[in-house]
């Protein structure tokens, strides 16, 4: 008994230890003045027939380090392993002094058949160390304020142009009330068209273009998925357009309960974040059927009209 669970206690560590090479990040250095920039590396290695939801990195770590500059995800192949590697290298530093612990990097590896393994970086701390002073100098007291003598040829030329501009207000107002007209009555402004049909017109528009087929599959599903996001926003308020999909994702479901909506939402989202962060290229089926799961999404959450039976009316009902 003692022997199976050593086996099975090293068998999680080989496979554990696996993960850990497939999705790192790591920093040329981990001792750094106040402001001073460090280099962090983002790898990770995925074989044929695998994809990778990439870590998002925003302005900030955590509260203690700030991104400088963010550089492309960069593919290379790898023949060892028949897949590919992915790079990322980010500019960051940190004006905190201290030891600081920055905010682990997430990844989601997905296999064909769509099983998904979650893979966390290790922790990496950093000693951030303030500019040395050189406390054998002398402290010198703060000059006091110095009294300026009043020069009244300094405002002159303010007081002039505010003369100037005194006189071309009274003119102005003068000539508007000698000239002043009833206003012509406005005319109704027409009904806004609801947020569920500009939705479907867009992504009416965007399946005629078919961007995908001239190579141009990242135009094509950030076209789809900004239409979405944009109409989770006007429908439900909810702030989709700056949010991540992850975000967006736990935010829509606290609204809209339905395991199917949010799937279908789950499924457009996640595609689209692999044709721009992961280089995707998808099947000509997979692009049609993100276009349709995004109809299909609009017209499941779009407000129902229902005929009241004493009047007749439709009344709308989100």
């Amino acid at each position: 008994m003692k022997k199976t669970i050593s086996f099975c206690f090293a068998l999680l560590l080989a496979c554990s230890s696996l993960w850990a090479q497939q999705a790192s990040v790591k920093s040329d250095r981990y001792r750094i003045r106040l402001g001073e920039p460090f280099q962090l590396t983002i790898k990770a290695i995925v074989e044929d027939g695998q994809r990778v939801v990439w870590p998002e990195v925003t302005d900030t770590l955590g509260g203690h380090f700030d991104i400088l500059k963010r550089g492309p995800v960069d593919t290379v192949a790898d023949a060892d392993r028949k897949g590919m590697e992915l790079l990322q290298q980010i500019e960051a530093t940190s004006f905190d002094s201290g030891m600081h612990t920055m905010p682990v990097f997430a990844f989601d590896i997905i296999n064909g058949k769509g099983d998904t393994v979650h893979i966390v970086s290790d922790p990496l701390t950093f000693q951030v160390l303030t500019v040395p002073v050189d406390t054998t100098k002398a402290i010198k007291d703060i000059h006091g304020v110095v009294d300026v003598p009043f020069d009244i040829g300094e405002y002159i030329p303010w007081i002039l142009v505010g003369l100037l501009v005194a006189a071309l207000l009274v003119a102005g107002i003068y000539l508007w009330l000698k000239r002043k007209r009833p206003e012509a009555p406005k005319a109704p402004e027409a009904p806004k068209t609801p947020a569920w049909e500009r939705a479907l017109a867009a992504l009416n528009e965007i399946g005629k273009e078919k961007a995908w087929q001239s190579g141009r599959e990242k135009l094509y599903h950030s076209a789809i998925t900004d239409t979405i996001r944009a109409y989770i926003e006007e429908q439900f308020q909810l702030p989709a357009m700056e949010s991540t999909t992850d975000e967006t994702l736990h935010m829509f479901r606290k609204v809209v309960t339905d395991t199917n909506t949010n799937q279908t939402l789950k499924q457009i989202l996640i595609l689209a974040d692999l044709v721009k962060f992961a280089k995707e290229r998808p099947l000509p089926a997979e692009h049609e059927r993100s276009l349709e799961l995004a109809r299909n999404f609009v017209e499941l959450t779009r407000p129902q009209e229902i005929i009241q039976p004493e009047t007749g009316k439709e009344e709308t009902h989100e």
